[in-house]
C-alpha cells in the first residue's frame, strides 16, 4: 500500500502562499472572491511562525470562523433554536506531528506564551475516569486555575482540553502530539467565539494528525467538552455555527446536549442587499470571578425553572407523558397549550425570583446540587448565588426559542425590516439601560401576564428578562436604531463585546459612521468606564460588515 504523500514543508507554503494564483481554488471556496489577500496574509504569518519555532517541516493548515448569532441568544445549552452566521475573521493553526506525546503550541500574539504539556501524562490522569469526573478533579481545577492566573497562561487551558478530548480514548503511548502556531484575528472577548474558534482549528489539527475522522457531531460535542475543560461552561452554538457553516448562508438549529442530533438543522440563503454590521464595543467578557457567575446564573436558571414549569403543567391537568416531552425550549411553544393564554398561565406560576434554600423546599428539582455544582464549581465560593429570577429567564428564553423559530421566515420572504424588529426584540429582553441610560425593566408580574393573554401577544413579542447586556452594549444598539438600523442586538453571551446591527447595502456606509461617532463620543467612555478614548485605527476596525465564510475546514493546497 502506497503511503500517502508528505503535505508542503513551511517552506514551500510559504512560496505557495506569496505566488499570485497558487491556491485560488482551495482557498476561493472557503472565502469567496473578496477576502482572498486578507486571509491569505494570516495563514502566511502563521506558517512563517511555525517555520520560526518549529523548524521545515512538512505541515497542515487549519482554520476555524468566528460566529454570529442573530437571533437565538442565550438558549444553546437548553434546547432553544438558533439562528447562526459565520464570521471572516478567524483562527489558524500549522501543525505537524511532534513524533511523541509531546505538545508545544506557539502564537503569533507575544501576550500568549508558549504552551507545552504532554498527552501521555493527561491520558494517565484521565484513565478510568469519564470526561467529567477528570475534568471536575481537583488536579485538573488547581491546574487550570494556576494558568489563568498567570498573564498569556490562560490559552494553554483550551489548547489542552481540545488536544486531550481528541484523544481521551487513546492509550497514552499511543497519542500523537503536535508542533503548532496559532494566530488569530478574532477580537478576543468581543463575543465572536475566539475561544471556540481556538478549539475547533485545534480538534481539527489534532485529529487529522491522529489519523482520526472529523464528524461533524462528534466535533461539536469535543469542542464543548474542550471549553468545559477550561472552566468555560459553554453550550453547543458557537462550535455548531464553525463546523456546520456555509458560505453565504444562515444556520437554522436545536442543538440539545442531551438529545443531541443535526437532523433539523437547515441552511437559509442569505438575502442580497442584507448587510449586517459587526460593532465591536471594546469592552471585554473574561469568563471568570464575577462575570462567570453573571454568564452562568440564568443558564442554571433555565434548568431549575424547566422544572418548575413542568411542574405546573402536571399541576394545571397535562398528560405526564406530554410534560416528559417538554423537556427544551423548542417543545415549549403557545401552540403546544392552546395558543398564547394557556402557557402565559403557566409562566404565571413560576416564581418572579426564589431562593436556593425555598427552591430545594418548595420543589425539590432533581440533582439540583449536582447541577449547581456543574455551573458554579469553578466559582470562587464567595461568588456563588444563592437567590435566581425565575420567571424572567425563563420568558426570554421561550420567546428567543420562538424568534429564531420564524426568523428564517423573514429572510425567505425578503422582509429585513421584520428580522430586524425581532432582532431588537431580542435585545430588549438583555437590556439593562432605556435609551436615556436609566435603569430598564421588563415587566413579567402576573398582571403584565394577564395581559399578554388577554391581546393574545405573539410571544415572538415578549422580550422577556435575561439582562445580559451592559451599558455600552445598550447605547451602541441605541445608536444604530437612531441612525436608521432596521434593528439591533448584542451576540453571543452578552456583558460585553460585540453588536450585531441589521440594514440594507445602501445605507451600511452612512450607519457604520454614525456608529464610530458614537464610540469616539464622551458619553462612550463614561458608560465604558474608559479614560483614553479609542484610536483612530481602532474606531476604522470597530465596525465591520460581515461575510459569512465555509465552516471550518483544512486548507489543501492542489497538488
Amino acid at each position: 500500500m502506497t503511503a500517502p504523500p508528505l503535505p508542503p514543508t513551511a517552506e514551500v507554503w510559504l512560496r505557495l502562499l506569496d505566488t499570485p494564483g497558487s491556491l485560488p481554488r482551495a482557498m476561493t471556496n472557503i472565502y469567496g472572491g473578496g477576502l482572498l489577500d486578507e486571509r491569505a496574509a494570516l495563514v502566511r504569518a502563521v506558517v512563517r511562525r511555525f517555520l520560526e519555532t518549529h523548524g521545515n517541516r512538512p505541515l497542515r493548515v487549519f482554520r476555524s470562523p468566528g460566529r454570529i448569532n442573530l437571533r437565538g441568544m442565550h438558549v444553546d445549552t437548553h434546547g432553544g433554536r438558533l439562528n447562526l452566521m459565520t464570521h471572516h475573521r478567524e483562527t489558524v493553526v500549522a501543525a505537524a506531528p511532534s513524533g511523541d506525546s509531546l505538545c508545544h503550541f506557539v502564537n503569533l500574539e507575544p501576550a500568549y506564551r508558549e504552551a507545552r504539556f504532554d498527552l501521555a501524562d493527561g491520558l494517565s490522569e484521565l484513565s478510568g475516569d469519564s470526561w467529567t469526573a477528570f475534568i471536575g478533579s481537583s488536579k485538573v481545577a488547581n491546574r487550570v486555575r494556576e494558568r489563568r492566573a498567570l498573564p498569556g497562561e490562560d490559552w494553554a487551558n483550551y489548547l489542552e482540553g481540545a488536544s486531550l478530548r481528541t484523544v481521551c480514548g487513546f492509550p497514552p503511548e499511543s497519542a500523537r502530539g503536535v508542533l503548532a502556531a496559532v494566530g488569530s484575528d478574532l477580537p478576543r472577548g468581543a463575543a465572536l467565539s475566539s475561544s471556540a474558534a481556538l478549539c475547533v482549528s485545534v480538534l481539527l489539527a489534532v485529529h487529522a494528525l491522529n489519523g482520526l475522522p472529523a464528524q461533524a457531531e462528534a466535533l461539536i460535542r469535543a469542542e464543548q467538552d474542550a471549553e468545559w475543560f477550561a472552566g468555560a461552561r459553554v453550550g453547543m452554538s458557537d462550535q455548531g455555527a464553525m463546523i456546520l457553516g456555509r458560505r453565504g448562508s444562515l444556520l437554522n438549529a436545536a442543538l440539545f446536549a442531551e438529545d443531541f442530533s443535526l437532523k433539523d438543522a437547515a441552511h437559509h440563503d442569505w438575502p442580497e442587499g442584507w448587510r449586517v454590521l459587526v460593532v465591536n464595543s471594546h469592552t471585554r467578557r473574561a469568563l471568570s470571578g464575577a462575570q462567570l457567575v453573571d454568564y452562568t446564573r440564568n443558564r442554571f436558571a433555565y434548568s431549575m425553572a424547566m422544572h418548575v414549569l413542568r411542574r405546573a403543567m402536571l399541576e394545571t391537568g397535562v398528560p405526564p407523558e406530554r410534560v416528559l416531552a417538554m423537556d427544551r425550549l423548542s417543545r415549549i411553544t403557545p401552540g403546544a397549550f392552546g395558543g398564547v393564554p394557556g402557557l402565559c398561565a403557566l409562566l404565571a406560576a413560576v416564581p418572579e425570583e426564589i431562593s436556593l434554600d425555598e427552591l430545594a423546599e418548595r420543589y425539590d428539582p432533581p440533582a439540583m446540587t449536582e447541577t449547581y455544582e456543574k455551573y458554579f464549581g469553578a466559582v470562587d465560593p464567595a461568588l456563588r448565588p444563592r437567590r435566581i429570577r425565575l420567571r424572567g429567564p425563563l420568558a426570554f428564553g421561550l420567546a428567543e426559542s420562538e424568534r429564531a423559530r420564524v426568523f428564517p421566515g423573514f429572510l425567505e420572504r425578503d422582509d429585513a425590516e421584520g428580522a430586524g424588529h425581532l432582532m431588537s426584540t431580542g435585545h430588549d429582553g438583555d437590556r439593562v439601560c432605556d435609551a436615556h441610560g436609566g435603569p430598564y425593566t421588563c415587566d413579567l408580574s402576573d398582571g403584565a401576564l394577564a395581559r399578554l393573554a388577554e391581546t393574545e401577544t405573539p410571544l415572538s413579542e415578549c422580550p422577556g428578562a435575561y439582562g445580559a447586556s451592559s451599558p455600552v452594549l445598550d447605547f451602541l444598539v441605541d445608536g444604530a436604531i437612531e441612525a436608521g438600523a432596521l434593528g439591533a442586538c448584542l451576540t453571543g453571551a452578552g456583558i460585553a463585546g460585540a453588536v450585531l446591527v441589521l440594514c440594507r447595502e445602501k445605507e451600511e456606509g452612512r450607519i457604520a459612521e454614525a456608529l464610530r461617532n458614537r464610540l469616539a463620543s464622551a458619553d462612550y467612555r463614561e458608560r465604558g468606564g474608559r479614560e483614553a478614548p479609542l484610536t483612530p485605527s481602532e474606531l476604522a476596525a470597530a465596525v465591520v460588515v460581515n461575510r459569512s465564510t465555509a465552516g471550518a475546514c483544512e486548507i489543501v493546497p492542489e497538488s
